[in-house]
């Protein structure tokens, strides 16, 4: 599918998704009004002009609650009479769907003299703040409820649906596909690589003199046997550099240390790849060359297929370049091109029980880690981990690329979890700061004049305004 395509996929299907989660927010705080008697106007899915618009009917109930039926009843001397018909009404809540598929709301009566379509004017124990303030309470509440519920049965959704694992403690190989080095080399699914090395050619020297040389890495005669696809080294839970691993792993054995060691010296932090670059073939220091644009590497695998050792030769891999920023300037960077291999996985499933255990589990900690993140907010740090509404699109697209609906579904779960989040903060113009000012004209038994509530209100919008701005921006430029 062309690129410009799959981007209008993933803008379509974000907006929808993003439509539904704020949907189901707006939902909670509709069922809860109707339950507490608050008149409600419209439930909007979407804003801008309307192209849908009803008004569901319902049937009229008599005084004791039973709704009336066409049906025969007898008076006291056994005749028969029928009863009345059954009386439609239109209901009070507009449904509307308009155009921009942006979110929604819900329009509830909130101050006295509100009138209803026909002109009748709305009680003021059916408007917002005319009711008691527990329940304006479980109202603001429920928005952000209806969030983490959606966003367990999310998590609980993605558990319960088959999973992937890589099977990263076998020395089992995966070719990626028919256009890779690997696979036009003679490299096959299945096979299992035993031993390998590489050769770089053409590296030019640091020191800025015309030398060339070729370099083993590692050398020829240091090759080790290679046991598993990724072997961490002992302790060491998450893999997170080629550092963790052991010179078992395939993955370090095959990696491209100058595009690695390059990368790391960039953006300036400890190089990960000293130990592949000293000690592991401490004869040579590769640190004193670099690739460019005619370098190339070989990688000599021994494999074993059919229960048969042979050796292929993947040959002349070439470099390709990267425009990076160096201390401000553009600098072009060389790296090799990747040989096309990785792991197997399979698939497998988790129980119901174990799933359930699952999404309270990856709930607490999602939960935790969002407060945590805006605890450190106005840190160096904490800004560099704070993204908009680009960064929420591009997490998921990142889930659509990936194929599993699974994963789409955990994404989609933790943005969720962040609207609940972010809303029951206490801060002008969400739901966190409705709560807060009912609980304080509930303690001091006095109101809030509204005319304080609205500039409030409009002050934490013009802030909340310019904070997304401000984080779209950055989206951009990072």
């Amino acid at each position: 599918m062309p690129v410009i395509l799959k981007t209008i996929l993933n803008i379509i299907i974000f907006l929808l998704c993003l439509s539904f989660v704020v949907c189901v927010h707006e939902l909670g705080h509709l069922i809860v009004a109707k339950l507490c008697k608050v008149y409600c106007f419209e439930y909007s899915i979407g804003f801008g002009p309307a192209i849908f618009k009803h008004k569901f009917r319902h049937k009229v109930k008599d005084k004791k609650g039973q709704l009336t039926a066409n049906l025969f009843e007898a008076d006291e001397n056994g005749k028969k009479f029928p009863r009345p018909q059954v009386d439609f009404v239109e209901g009070e809540t507009q449904l509307s769907i308009r155009v921009l598929p942006l979110g929604g709301y819900v329009a509830m009566a909130g101050e006295d003299g509100h009138l209803t379509e026909e002109g009748k004017p709305i009680p003021v124990e059916r408007t917002l703040p005319g009711v008691n303030h527990f329940k304006q309470i479980c109202i603001m509440l429920a928005g952000i409820m209806m969030n983490f519920l959606l966003a367990l049965l999310l998590l609980f959704c993605a558990a319960i649906a088959p999973q992937q694992r890589n099977l990263t403690y076998s020395n089992k190989i995966v070719v990626v596909d028919e256009n890779c080095n690997a696979y036009k080399a003679g490299l096959r699914t299945g096979d299992q690589i035993l031993k390998l090395y590489q050769v770089y050619d053409n590296l030019h020297a640091n020191d800025g003199s015309d030398k060339k040389v070729s370099l083993s890495f590692p050398v020829e005669n240091e090759r080790v046997n290679l046991t598993a696809y990724i072997k961490p080294k002992q302790g060491v839970e998450n893999i997170v550099s080629y550092e963790d691993m052991t010179v078992e792993s395939i993955a370090f054995a095959s990696q491209d240390i100058y595009a690695n060691y390059t990368l790391n010296k960039v953006s300036a932090t400890q190089p990960a790849f000293d130990l592949a670059l000293y000690d592991l073939a401490n004869k040579t220091n590769y640190s004193n060359y670099h690739l460019e644009a005619d370098s190339t590497r070989s990688i000599y695998i021994t494999v074993l297929r059919d229960n048969k050792e042979q050796e292929i030769v993947v040959p002349n891999i070439k470099t390709a370049s990267k425009e990076v920023k160096k201390n401000g300037k553009k600098v072009t960077m060389y790296t090799s091109q990747q040989i096309g291999i990785s792991c197997p996985s399979e698939t497998y499933y988790i129980g119901f029980v174990e799933s359930i255990k699952y999404s309270g589990r990856k709930f607490g900690q999602v939960f935790v880690g969002i407060y945590q993140a805006l605890g450190s907010l106005f840190t160096p740090s904490g800004w560099q981990n704070v993204g908009g509404i680009i960064s929420v699109y591009k997490v998921s697209a990142a889930g659509v690329q990936s194929g599993s609906f699974s994963y789409f579904l955990l994404l989609w779960a933790y943005i969720s979890i962040n609207l609940g989040c972010f809303n029951l903060l206490p801060f002008p113009g969400l739901d966190g700061w409705q709560t807060l000012i009912a609980l304080i004209e509930s303690i001091m038994r006095r109101k809030f004049p509204n005319k304080v509530k609205n500039i409030a209100n409009s002050i934490g919008l013009i802030i909340l305004l310019v904070l997304a701005g401000l984080l779209v921006i950055k989206d951009i430029i990072l």
